[in-house]
């Protein structure tokens, strides 16, 4: 990775094609079209964090003081969300070899804990972390609609090809 981005740098090779979520291929969404699996309680935002433009007046434009106080308020901008494969993982973006060969889903958000109050309400930079089961039976059990580690890898070693082979990729 550094000796292309080295070479990269120097001129040597094009840069990588951007990975960034898009809404021509569907990795970058509306809310509701975003995809998790239902996972047995848990929950997902419904409430995505929302920024209006807001207009101080023509004075601030120019560099002045603001006359206008309170500001205008318009309407708020489009939320787009990043779009989640079968597992809950994002699917645009750089998968990482965690992503790309899981153990888990790897949620963007973590609820705040009931005990706390406002169960609701998201927790800011915090991301949860939701293991697979183990096996099927385990699967089945809590009523897991994700594949079980057991079903995605034959082995253990397996699981470590696979993965080494994503490091490589």
């Amino acid at each position: 990775m550094i000796v292309n981005m080295d070479s990269w740098l120097r001129g040597k090779a094009l840069p990588p094609a951007s990975r960034y979520p898009r809404i021509d291929d569907g990795t970058l969404v509306r809310l509701d079209k975003f995809a998790f699996p239902k996972i047995r309680g848990l929950d997902v935002p419904h409430n995505p964090s929302v920024a209006s433009h807001l207009d101080f007046g023509p004075d601030l434009r120019e560099g002045h003081i603001t006359l206008q106080q309170p500001p205008i308020v318009s309407a708020p901008f489009p939320v787009l969300v990043p779009q989640a494969d079968a597992d809950g993982n994002e699917r645009g973006g750089i998968r990482l070899p965690e992503v790309s060969v899981p153990l888990a889903t790897n949620a963007p958000w973590n609820f705040r804990d009931p005990s706390i109050g406002a169960p609701d309400q998201r927790i800011s930079f915090e991301c949860s972390f939701l293991p697979f089961a183990t096996d099927t039976a385990a699967r089945v059990q809590t009523g897991d609609p994700r594949p079980s580690v057991a079903e995605r890898y034959e082995s253990r070693e397996a699981y470590f090809l696979r993965y080494t082979q994503a490091l490589a990729s």
